[in-house]
């Protein structure tokens, strides 16, 4: 199954178990204004039923969102659990309280449902994910708006008319961690205009499913 509701305690539980401590997970605070923050970030533990342990954000990157970080406060949490299958899981909860000591921390109250996304069957992913292209020694900075394990949407606002052209052979690098980056090679397609630049689908090209699964994975953690 390509996406999986949980909504009842003990499914919750199950499935929280796959998601081990320190796990990388990306969690959004919207504002209220409706402007909404990503922040990559740690999942330290749970207690079943009861609550989750988030550290917070690095303080220099949470800049003036860190004042939303308060009790009772919405926050979306995404991240990687290692089951049967790679998935993803989602959930949506509230903050119960913060801790300073040890160290910051996040005490969200235990959700009362669970979005799980298996890799492998997903068919395609709307995101938002900043990439760089290159073609021969021309780069571009780039939005990716969708993902499949064949291809994905880029729109590039500036530039780029003359030469993305259909049947262009690009590569495109993602910033999956602080510590890692994704370089898959793809071609272009069904080239339109857009703003000042142009939007195009690609194509990746073959023997990169090592590298797809990756790029799938951290469309799922930036998912519109």
């Amino acid at each position: 199954m390509t996406t999986k509701q949980i909504n009842t305690k003990e499914g919750l539980s199950k499935e929280f178990k796959y998601l081990l401590a320190g796990t990388p997970v990306n969690i959004d605070i919207v504002t209220p204004a409706g402007k909404k923050g990503r922040f990559r970030t740690i999942f330290i533990g749970y207690l079943p039923e009861q609550f989750i342990l988030i550290q917070f954000p690095d303080a220099n990157k949470l800049g003036g969102y860190s004042q939303y970080i308060t009790q009772g406060s919405q926050v979306t949490v995404r991240g990687l659990v290692e089951g049967h299958e790679a998935s993803v899981i989602a959930f949506i909860s509230t903050i119960k309280q913060t801790l300073s000591q040890p160290s910051r921390i996040m005490v969200l109250n235990f959700p009362d449902n669970m979005v799980i996304h298996n890799l492998r069957s997903t068919k395609r992913v709307l995101t938002d994910l900043t990439a760089n292209i290159a073609l021969s020694d021309n780069q571009w900075q780039v939005k990716i708006t969708d993902v499949s394990l064949s291809g994905c949407h880029i729109e590039v606002s500036e530039g780029g008319k003359d030469e993305l052209t259909e049947g262009e052979q690009i590569e495109i690098v993602i910033e999956a961690t602080e510590q890692e980056n994704l370089t898959i090679k793809a071609r272009v397609c069904n080239v339109k205009l857009f703003e000042n630049g142009v939007e195009f689908g690609c194509q990746f090209l073959g023997e990169q499913d090592n590298t797809i699964e990756k790029i799938v994975h951290t469309a799922l953690l930036s998912e519109k």
